[in-house]
């Protein structure tokens, strides 16, 4: 793992990242910039490999698929799709 680590610079695997951001729900209580903060280090980690704007456009996605409670501004996201969150 220290070698991997040295040389890829990230001690999970990317495939384990992928599969932490796509089961990341919102916290009951944390507010929607922690929740779109939080998600934006699971799909930073996920898709350490690809350009930022298809990081933003993942995060964007799973922001409109989560079942939290602030869905009014899940459906603005989904609509108006924002190029930042």
């Amino acid at each position: 793992m220290r070698n991997m680590e040295g040389r890829f610079g990230a001690k999970e695997l990317q495939d384990t990242s992928r599969v932490k951001f796509q089961q990341a729900e919102q916290i009951t209580g944390e507010s929607l910039e922690d929740w779109a903060d939080r998600m934006l280090t699971f799909v930073t980690l996920a898709f350490r490999n690809l350009p930022q704007k298809h990081n933003m456009q993942e995060a964007i996605s799973k922001f409109c698929q989560d079942d939290s409670v602030y869905q009014e501004a899940e459906t603005h996201a989904c609509i108006k799709r924002p190029r930042l969150i």
